[in-house]
């Protein structure tokens, strides 16, 4: 066995398993921490599994996210929402309403302090995920359009205009 010279000591590698398969089940449970174990996600986190193994889906999901954002700390709640609706919706295929309201949901239920972030703002309940509708041009002439359509349009809900 191979131990990291620095606390907390843990194992890097043994007989049964290399360095590299090492640093995947590191981020697996850290991953699993942040999406599973948080109690952030209890309603989205079944979605994950849905389709299959849970184990094979939760590996493949970390696998995922590590090549989105590269990294397992540091990850804000927002992101990390946006990342599991994205996965969820684009790599398992389920229906992008179904996704939607489960981690809006979740998002409603969690803390005070996340709830006034409003996370989930991307994935606010709609009635359907029509293409977005195009506003006029701006009658002055100007760049852009009239009205000025929101600067920060979430990008998997963009019919979300006033």
């Amino acid at each position: 066995m191979i131990y990291n010279a620095h606390p907390p000591y843990d194992i890097l590698q043994n007989r049964l398993i290399d360095f590299a398969m090492m640093q995947r089940l590191r981020r697996f449970a850290k991953y699993w921490d942040l999406v599973g174990n948080s109690g952030n996600f209890v309603e989205t986190t079944p979605l994950l599994w849905s389709h299959g193994s849970p184990f094979a889906n939760l590996l493949r999901f970390s696998d995922w996210l590590y090549a989105q954002i590269g990294r397992t700390d540091t990850i804000a709640l927002a992101r990390l929402a946006e990342k599991l609706f994205e996965f969820i919706t684009v790599e398992l295929k389920i229906e992008k309403q179904l996704a939607a309201e489960t981690l809006w949901r979740d998002c409603n239920v969690a803390p005070a302090a996340t709830r006034r972030n409003s996370s989930a703002r991307f994935c606010r309940p709609k009635t359907s995920y029509a293409p977005a509708r195009t506003n006029p041009p701006c009658p002055s002439g100007r760049r852009g359009t009239w009205p000025p359509e929101p600067s920060c349009r979430p990008v998997h809900c963009p019919e979300m205009i006033r």
